[in-house]
Parts: structure tokens; sequence; C-alpha cells
């Protein structure tokens, strides 16, 4: 696992963070794991810039690894127009529901 990190130099805050990890071979799948930007420092572009930094890296440590898997609820547009700019195309649509009994 990789973790791609900003900190708030004024303060010292980390906020902002996204995660990349593998298993098994080094041609295996990536997985794009959490990428969290705190409340506060949202819209300055740093779910972006820490994806972005965090496959270039990555690929840098497995070149052989060729296709990165992510996911994201579809109410949470700016990630997916983040993820949609960084060039990730949807495979597939997962659904939760839930029904109370009374």
């Amino acid at each position: 696992m990789q973790v791609t990190a900003a900190e708030h130099i004024a303060t010292g805050e980390l906020c902002a963070f996204n995660e990349l990890s593998i298993k098994g071979a080094p041609d295996s799948v990536t997985h794009q794991e959490d990428t969290l930007v705190l409340a506060a420092h949202r819209g300055h572009r740093l779910g972006l810039l820490m994806k972005a930094a965090g496959l270039l890296s990555w690929h840098e440590r497995f070149p052989l690894s060729a296709n990165v898997i992510t996911y994201n609820a579809e109410e949470n547009r700016p990630m997916l127009s983040i993820n949609e700019a960084l060039g990730f195309a949807p495979i597939a649509y997962e659904g939760a529901w839930k029904k109370e009994l009374r």
C-alpha cells in the first residue's frame, strides 16, 4: 500500500490523503482505495492532486500494473469528476437497498 498525503504547512495538519494498493504479482490490478480531503480544504483541487501524484509515483513502483480500479458513490459528484478527469471510466454500478420493517 502507498499513501500520498498533503500537509497544510501553516498548521502542520494533514489535510488530504490517497491510498493505492496491490495484492499478488507486480502485474496485478491496482486498487484505488480511499481519497479524503478535509472539509476545510476542499475546493482547491487537492483531491485531484492527491490522486494524480499517487498514480504517478505508483506507476514508477509498479509499472507492470496496467489497470487501476476505483469506486465512488454516485452522489459524490466532485470525486466522480476527478476520476473522469484522470481518465477513469465506469465499468459497473452497485446498488444498496434498505427496507425498514415495522
